[in-house]
């Protein structure tokens, strides 16, 4: 057994964010969009708390790298039920909501990777670096449909400081008081807005695993400040970013690049004790 890494770590809280999230099936209890003999299952009794027990146990293990392979399947194919659980409960959530699958996503190429067969190190470095390239996809899909909907527009101050204003009638002080005035800067909303699609579409540079970390924490900084700004948490995509990009460069992490100096993950993992 051995010491959970950084990176891993951070992709386990990002994928139990996700987890949280799509738990909202039990707000209401049945299926009443999907098919007629789901329409009536007990979504808030036997059926919430298996998923969750199976979903803890396997996020434990997938922590702790036992049978890692096996835990990853489950997870993602709880991520994926809970998703098409609430479309058939609330199609019209998914708008705001179906983003939580990034977690799932980079995980899900990560376990697809790795089934090729290889020396571990290969298999291991294979899972990362598709689990990268998803998160880079990702990111740069989320910046073009900004702008394919609405145009640079979308960045513009006008646009940002509106949804500022508007989050920011939402809440108390001192939040209130701070988006009302950053919403009051066109410059700075003007800055925030080239900032979010310069910062998204160029998650495209992790493919390229050198600068993963750095972009990582640009990142970090940028979910951080639209969740204060603009009351949007979406912390699952960030600690994936940064969990995948730690875990890439080996910062408390096993993976390396072919050709580099290859560590096995005994050897940046301590034992437990």
């Amino acid at each position: 057994m051995k010491r959970p890494s950084a990176g891993r770590s951070c992709v386990a809280l990002g994928l139990l964010m996700a987890f949280t999230t799509l738990a909202r099936v039990a707000r209401v209890d049945g299926l009443p969009y999907g098919p007629a003999f789901l329409a009536h299952l007990p979504t808030q009794g036997p059926i919430l708390v298996a998923a969750a027990l199976g979903f803890a146990l396997a996020l434990g293990a997938f922590l702790l790298g036992i049978v890692e392979d096996a835990a990853a399947g489950v997870l993602v194919a709880l991520l994926a039920a809970g998703t098409q659980a609430l479309a058939w409960q609330s199609p019209g959530d998914l708008g705001a909501n179906g983003a939580t699958m990034l977690p799932g996503g980079a995980l899900l190429a990560w376990w697809l990777a790795r089934r090729a067969p290889g020396a571990p190190e290969t298999r291991a470095w294979r899972g990362i670096e598709a689990a990268c390239g998803l998160i880079a996809a990702g990111y740069f899909v989320a910046a073009v449909s900004k702008v394919w909907v609405s145009g640079f527009a979308w960045a513009g101050p006008g646009n940002i400081g509106l949804q500022i204003a508007t989050q920011g009638s939402l809440v108390g002080e001192p939040f209130q008081s701070l988006r009302m005035q950053v919403a009051s800067w066109r410059p700075v909303c003007g800055f925030i807005g080239v900032a979010t699609l310069f910062l998204e579409g160029g998650a495209l540079v992790y493919l390229w695993p050198s600068a993963r970390v750095r972009h990582a924490i640009a990142l970090v900084v940028m979910h951080l400040g639209i969740g204060v700004l603009m009351g949007l948490h979406h912390y699952d995509w960030m600690f994936t970013a940064l969990g995948w990009a730690l875990w890439s460069a080996g910062v408390g992490g096993a993976a390396r690049v072919p050709g580099l100096a290859l560590r096995s993950a005994s050897a940046v993992e301590p034992p437990l004790g």
